[in-house]
């Protein structure tokens, strides 16, 4: 039974020598389905969307298909779900970092380069998410949305620099907002197919000498690990 986020299931405990009682167990539905996504995203990461199965995941979490397919009604879904998460984490670095004091133009930067484990098993996701959604609109258009979300943000963050004198009179911000989308999009493709060519130092060295062509100083505090957002 499913009430108000909460999965309700019933133990049979003993109670005296001959008797038993139903108790009710109740089980924290958000709860649950975070763990789901969770083991979900390590899952992808570690062995690719197509060796991802709603049996495998509940398996991989001691439980049955059943308890899966109660809180996601096919693997699309948990997928789908598993790829809101990660850019909801993603935004939670930036929106954390930025309570902190860091510019909003290293917060964003940071939050997507793969320069940890985390983040890197993140790109893992990504790129199995892109391929899947070839042939699924609504999988694609989800992406997009989340490519068009963090170019505003980006484009939001060089508007801040460039009204602090940091940057060259005269730039399209849109578009270089986007050209430096494109650039962390593919540090993060490089990162996951040839890690050894794509360490941590050289990911803020292509992003540095991105932004020095913009007239920016390109003093970007961008930590090698960053405070996971999950709660």
């Amino acid at each position: 039974m499913h009430f108000r986020g909460f999965y309700i299931t019933t133990v049979v405990q003993p109670h005296g020598p001959c008797h038993h009682r139903d108790v009710p167990k109740v089980v924290d539905g958000d709860e649950r389905r975070s763990t789901l996504i969770a083991l979900t995203s390590r899952a992808i990461a570690q062995h690719g969307l197509a060796n991802v199965t709603l049996r495998s995941i509940a398996r991989s979490g001691g439980w049955t298909t059943g308890i899966a397919t109660h809180y996601f009604a096919d693997k699309r879904e948990l997928i789908m779900a598993t790829f809101v998460d990660l850019v909801d984490r993603a935004r939670g670095r930036i929106e954390t970092a930025t309570a902190a004091g860091t510019p909003l133009l290293d917060a964003a930067v940071a939050a997507l380069l793969p320069l940890d484990d985390e983040r890197l098993t993140e790109w893992r996701v990504v790129l199995a998410y892109v391929g899947g959604s070839i042939g699924d609109d609504e999988m694609a258009g989800l992406h997009r949305r989340r490519v068009d979300r963090y170019t505003d943000t980006v484009a939001a963050a060089l508007a801040d620099e460039h009204a602090l004198g940091r940057l060259n009179d005269g730039l399209n911000l849109a578009t270089e907002a986007y050209r430096l989308v494109v650039l962390i999009h593919g540090i993060g493709v490089q990162a996951v197919l040839h890690p050894d060519r794509c360490p941590p130092e050289f990911q803020r060295r292509m992003v540095t000498e991105q932004l020095r062509v913009l007239g920016h100083p390109a003093d970007l505090f961008i930590p090698t690990r960053t405070r996971s957002s999950r709660r």
